[in-house]
């Protein structure tokens, strides 16, 4: 199996270190690209075989898109007709519609392309589904993520929170980002955190699976500086690397006569996650266990109990809220 991941930032070098390491890639290799070609270099020579440089022109058997937020539609495309199954990571609204907008040519070209294979979106997606299936009937469906995964995800961070946010409450409504403010408790070490309305796909593919909720929604953690701030450039540098992250989901609905939620998250650095879940997609594809073909979101294409016993080996494990 050859790999060419696109872009070698946080997530991109975390996936390439996964690879590396990988026994089923044995034969194979791993190309990466990226417009700094110093930084390509650099994962080349740190992990050697079958660890190479790059370009866009590379055939590959799986492209996963790990390039900043708002750019991988455009990428998208021009690999979509060359017939590769592809892995986006963005957490655009934009990305995100524009790559569902590709499933008839997907299904043209027998391939696969999978939207928002993250954090939030995809872990958290899974997270929902796993959470529905302890329910008889689903009528909410809530996520709130927490941190950011590195330099290009805090700026579509700083971006989201200033612009509309879209829920379903039946159909589809705007909100003003930066709006609903809720306390939601993450997983330790994150705890407790404030979060608001933000432009997050979340909903859009959510729906795709839960479309007889009442009502789906996504939140972002955020500071005060972060909500008045949000409408200026960014005051300063983002931090290098993400540090703390979490992701937190609750199902509500029936049990037999009785109204009832469950809650799931998990906590990590969001680079982390977003690499092990990616890693975890990687490994059911090789393995055969993906067979759907068209744009989808990772939810609709994966066994939500079996790619959480994936991700956990991963490292990545899932908590579930009991109660106090």
């Amino acid at each position: 199996m050859d790999i060419l991941v696109v872009g070698g930032g946080v997530v991109g070098a975390g996936l390439v270190q996964r690879l590396a390491d990988w026994p089923l890639l044995a034969g194979g290799r791993v190309a990466v690209a990226d417009r700094n070609p110093e930084r390509a270099w650099q994962l080349s020579e740190k992990h050697g075989s079958p660890v190479t440089v790059g370009s866009l022109d590379d055939s590959a058997d799986i492209v996963v898109l790990a390039t900043a937020s708002g750019s991988q539609a455009r990428l998208a495309r021009r690999f979509l007709s060359r017939g590769r199954v592809m892995l986006s990571t963005s957490d655009s609204m934009t990305d995100v519609k524009r790559l569902l907008g590709m499933n008839e040519a997907a299904q043209r070209q027998d391939t696969l392309v999978v939207a928002g294979v993250g954090m939030a979106p995809g872990l958290s997606d899974v997270l929902a589904v796993r959470a529905a299936a302890e329910l008889d009937r689903v009528t909410e469906v809530h996520v709130a993520k927490f941190g950011t995964g590195g330099p290009a995800c805090a700026r579509q961070h700083h971006r989201a929170l200033s612009s509309l946010a879209l829920e379903w409450r039946g159909g589809w409504k705007q909100r003003p980002g930066g709006s609903g403010r809720e306390l939601c408790w993450f997983p330790s070490p994150v705890d407790a955190a404030d979060c608001y309305r933000a432009a997050l796909p979340d909903p859009m593919l959510l729906v795709r699976k839960f479309s007889r909720a009442d009502r789906i929604t996504a939140r972002m953690a955020a500071t005060r500086r972060d909500r008045f701030s949000s409408w200026l450039p960014m005051l300063r540098s983002p931090h290098p690397e993400g540090k703390l992250g979490a992701v937190r989901v609750e199902v509500r609905g029936q049990r037999g006569q009785e109204w009832t939620g469950e809650i799931l998250g998990a906590s990590a650095p969001p680079g982390t996650v977003t690499a092990a879940v990616l890693m975890s997609a990687i490994e059911l594809i090789a393995a055969g266990r993906v067979h759907q073909m068209g744009a989808v979101g990772l939810a609709e294409v994966v066994d939500a109990a079996e790619f959480l016993g994936v991700l956990e080996g991963q490292g990545v494990v899932c908590e579930e809220f009991a109660g106090a």
